[in-house]
């Protein structure tokens, strides 16, 4: 085949040039919506254990006995099945409470009209160790029940996923003299 005048075979170079900017940035494309894809499955990851956290210290939360004595001294495991195939997808653990601060409440705050007020009518006084305890000798107004203060913490370590997020949850508990609170 004869080349005809004026073609020198500019045209191809060009259209190879321009094939290949296109290749690279189709393999941009690629590589940015595959990051893209593991963004946004981590973000479902991150929203999944927190709605496992948020359940595990509402289950928790809902039990008095959590905050009685004698107090828990073992963590608690919430198992959360997202897609209701029967597996667990994520455990949530739930630490024994820890008191922050507890002060007594005064007989005056009490509403005798109210059952759960009417065990705390009587005096009290708190103690050196940590511990509401009964002194006839020391009537200060403090009735039989404390103010406490509890910090709830639940945590979720999940292998699949890589997924590691901590919650915590402030409790207020009325509570009878003799419940520990060494702050």
């Amino acid at each position: 085949m004869m080349k005809k005048p004026g073609e020198s075979g500019v045209v191809l170079i060009v259209v190879l040039i321009m094939l290949g900017i296109f290749s690279v940035i189709v393999v941009a494309m690629i590589g940015s919506s595959n990051i893209n894809f593991k963004i946004a499955g981590n973000q479902q990851y991150r929203l999944e254990a927190k709605a496992s956290a948020r359940n595990s210290l509402e289950s928790y939360l809902s039990n008095p006995a959590n905050f009685a004595i004698p107090l828990p001294t073992l963590p608690s495991e919430f198992e959360t099945d997202f897609n209701g195939d029967g597996v667990a997808d994520m455990v949530a653990v739930v630490a024994p409470p820890t008191c922050m601060r507890s002060g007594p409440i005064k007989q005056q705050e009490l509403d005798i009209s109210k059952a759960e007020d009417a065990q705390c009518l009587g005096t009290g006084q708190s103690s050196s160790g940590g511990t509401l305890t009964d002194d006839s000798t020391a009537l200060q107004g403090n009735s039989w029940c404390a103010k406490m203060t509890w910090d709830v913490m639940s945590t979720v370590n999940d292998v699949a996923t890589s997924t590691n997020i901590e919650m915590h949850q402030g409790v207020y508990v009325k509570a009878i003299i003799g419940t520990p609170c060494l702050n």
